[in-house]
């Protein structure tokens, strides 16, 4: 049996619900501070771990898209089980399958973490191809050093076949965006060197939600739950999903 490194976790609460989702390589230690922010303000919590994440590279290369949309669904179907309205919140690719969640299943709300719809890398769009040929991209010393010295769980390389499946997620989920009518909040990073920051205005037009907005977080980059500005961000976020409770109570 994998050994898990970084389990999901559960933090019960009230009757809304928070689901936390992660990004790519990564694991549920990313988002665990903002979920024990809301935890403390009322808010039951779930941070799923995708499949392949926050165990064994081996196990990353052998998921896909797929795979990692039904941990999304399954962790959505355990809260909403024991909650009565649940607001999704999704780090970079976390954030691209959050906005597929919004499609398929009932939101009380959507909140975008640096979702990664932009990636900020001239041979992305190479990502297919070079799947095929490429079994691993080892991430640099820097971005290795950042996770630990943020205490944060990520594979310290890419499997290039899961890098073809990033590429297509987004390629799928991008153009149903318009079909979207969940209320969001998109948060980006300033100093993102990962995902650009721009393309949050781009995010923002192409929402179909009648009640959506865009925050710039000026010294973050893309993690932004350990960036200089996550108590603004958590301040923020609590102040969205206390919003669309008090409207969900009357209704």
């Amino acid at each position: 049996m994998t050994k898990i490194h970084a389990p999901a976790y559960a933090l019960s609460g009230g009757p809304i619900g928070v689901l936390l989702v992660h990004g790519f390589t990564a694991s549920p230690t990313e988002l665990r501070p903002l979920g024990e922010h809301l935890h403390r303000a009322g808010y039951s919590i779930s941070g799923l771990r995708l499949a392949g994440h926050g165990t064994s590279i081996d196990d990353m290369a052998r998921s896909n898209a797929r795979d990692w949309y039904a941990s999304v669904v399954a962790g959505y179907d355990e809260l909403i089980a024991r909650c009565d309205r649940v607001v999704a919140v999704g780090l970079s690719m976390g954030g691209v399958l959050c906005c597929q969640l919004a499609l398929d299943r009932p939101l009380l709300g959507l909140s975008l973490l640096a979702p990664s719809f932009a990636v900020n890398s001239r041979l992305f769009f190479l990502a297919p191809y070079l799947g095929l040929l490429i079994r691993r991209w080892s991430k640099s010393q820097k971005s290795i050093a950042y996770y630990r010295q943020h205490g944060l769980f990520s594979y310290p390389s890419m499997p290039g076949p899961a890098l073809a499946q990033l590429h297509r997620l987004i390629r799928r989920v991008r153009p149903l965006l318009p079909r979207i009518e969940t209320p969001c909040k998109i948060f980006m990073g300033m100093r993102d060197t990962t995902v650009v920051p721009q393309s949050g205005f781009a995010l923002l037009r192409e929402l179909g939600s009648r009640h959506k907005s865009l925050a710039l977080l000026p010294e973050s980059n893309h993690i932004l739950t350990v960036e200089p500005d996550a108590a603004r961000l958590f301040a923020a976020t609590e102040h969205f999903v206390s919003g669309l409770a008090a409207l969900a109570t009357k209704t």
